[in-house]
């Protein structure tokens, strides 16, 4: 890494980056340690919409990484934070989703109500101002046919990311991007995605650290989601060969660097 290059928010990826199936990464946890000694503010930055950031907190503490709650920075936050550009205080929000979603919502002042399926035909659905997304894995045909109601009768909606695919050990399992894909198939309604690699994503973390694109770097393990958010939010990327592999490809995008993992990163102590 060039160790020149002056960084003060990095943005890090969790699943592939710090660790991998819930086993932590070697050198992860000093890593992290390194970024606070040289004033480098750490950002664990992910995708996934349905823990809170508190519950991210104790998953990172399982794996000997310190962090504190406003250092999480999730999709289901930066979804309320779209809402909170659109709508007014206390406005009513239908969602799919799990925790992390919901208190997201509550903390941004919404009232929320989890799509249900036994709410269709009921009168209050006509008072919901806008739907959340998010990867829910108890939800049923009838929950996602309230919502696409929802969804038609507004013409809008937010998804928390697009990944079509959670990838496991045997295969892979329908991610958020698919669940989304078929709300905006029945309603003809392209959503407001908040997920890498939309570049919003990273907006919404610049806004909230009040950092600059030239003091930031993206760090993950996916070319497709964390380095083309970096590319196209024009901030430095470090892929990491340490989680997601992807056979060559013409079109892929482009990493500043490529190491094996982040055990090899900010290895200059000097503090900035």
């Amino acid at each position: 890494m060039n160790n020149e290059k002056r960084f003060r928010l990095a943005l890090l990826d969790l699943d592939g980056t710090l660790w991998r199936d819930g086993v932590v990464i070697p050198g992860a946890p000093a890593f992290v340690e390194r970024l606070r000694r040289q004033g480098v503010q750490p950002v664990f930055f992910t995708n996934n919409s349905s823990r809170t950031p508190d519950e991210v907190v104790a998953v990172l503490a399982k794996c000997a990484i310190q962090a504190a709650a406003n250092e999480v920075c999730t999709t289901a936050q930066a979804a309320a934070h779209v809402l909170q550009q659109r709508l007014y205080k206390g406005a009513s929000v239908m969602y799919v989703g799990r925790d992390g979603v919901r208190t997201a919502l509550l903390e941004a002042d919404f009232m929320v109500r989890r799509a249900q399926g036994d709410a269709l035909g009921e009168a209050w659905l006509q008072d919901v101002d806008a739907v959340v997304v998010g990867m829910d894995q108890r939800v049923t045909y009838l929950d996602l046919a309230v919502v696409a109601r929802v969804i038609a009768r507004l013409g809008w909606f937010v998804l928390t990311n697009p990944d079509v695919r959670l990838p496991v050990e045997d295969g892979f399992l329908p991610g958020n991007g698919a669940q989304g894909a078929l709300l905006s198939t029945a309603t003809g309604v392209s959503p407001i995605v908040t997920g890498k690699p939309d570049p919003s994503f990273i907006d919404f973390a610049l806004q909230r650290y009040q950092v600059s694109r030239e003091e930031t770097v993206i760090i993950g393990d996916n070319l497709y989601t964390d380095i083309l958010a970096g590319q196209q939010a024009s901030v430095h990327s470090i892929m990491v060969r340490s989680g997601v592999v992807f056979p060559p490809a013409d079109d892929a995008p482009i990493p500043d660097e490529t190491v094996d993992s982040v055990d090899v990163l900010f290895r200059n102590e000097a503090v900035n």
